[in-house]
């Protein structure tokens, strides 16, 4: 196996754990957060019939939002990697430069 991938030869660190944790963590709330106010958008358009199933599914958005979605992905990705200590890259690869 390549060294390079394979991952540390070593169990994590107490602090190592605890960061791990708290990235799952924040992650479990982002998802909770979503899967509330997704659910809450739902069921109030839906309950004025506005809402289509397939139309949803067949959405495309637009160049703009696209680039805003993109940017809330790469906050979320900062704001992980501050939780584990280490810097993004640009393409939100959390791997070390060596491992890459």
């Amino acid at each position: 196996m390549n060294a390079a991938t394979s991952g540390p030869a070593q169990p994590l660190s107490a602090a190592d754990l605890s960061q791990l944790v708290a990235v799952a963590l924040r992650l479990a709330m982002e998802v909770s957060a979503l899967r509330e106010r997704l659910a809450t958008h739902e069921a109030l358009l839906a309950r004025h019939g506005l809402l289509d199933a397939a139309a949803v599914d067949a959405y495309a958005p637009d160049a703009a939002e696209s680039a805003a979605r993109a940017a809330a992905a790469r906050a979320l990705i900062e704001a992980l990697a501050r939780d584990l200590g280490a810097p993004a890259s640009p393409t939100g690869d959390l791997r070390s430069p060596a491992s890459r």
